[in-house]
């Protein structure tokens, strides 16, 4: 066998794989959510609530989440730092290698960042669209 016929028949072999995998994992969501809407959830209208331990234990774990947050966006913003610096220091010494590499560890870095801060608003649009 020739390697190119050999290659379109493994992409035809992975397409036909992914479309039967797509198929039944659509065919078992469906037939779940039927099942799953007769049985009655035993947490219906539960929700989490830190007031029970009181305001001092409610600010206290908004203020080590916050921490945490400040962290990680400073470790993602020397990421970025360190990233932009190899991308100046292999275009100044025209080296082609470390510039792809730099660029691509800048743009990774660009990306964690961007969804580092976009945090809040991605979780509050996903607990909103949820929460109906």
């Amino acid at each position: 066998m020739k390697p190119v016929t050999c290659l379109r028949w493994m992409c035809a072999l992975t397409r036909r794989a992914a479309c039967a995998a797509l198929t039944a994992g659509m065919w078992l969501l469906l037939d779940a959510a039927s099942a799953s809407a007769a049985i009655p959830n035993p947490l219906g209208g539960v929700a989490p609530d830190f007031g029970l331990f009181g305001d001092a234990m409610n600010s206290t774990w908004k203020r080590i989440v916050a921490f945490i947050w400040a962290l990680i966006l400073v470790g993602c913003v020397v990421r970025v730092i360190v990233g932009a610096f190899k991308v100046r220091r292999a275009k100044s010494r025209g080296y082609t290698n470390d510039l792809a590499e730099g660029s691509e560890e800048l743009q990774d870095a660009l990306i964690a960042l961007g969804l580092v801060a976009l945090a809040s608003p991605l979780i509050g649009t996903v607990l909103f669209v949820v929460g109906g």
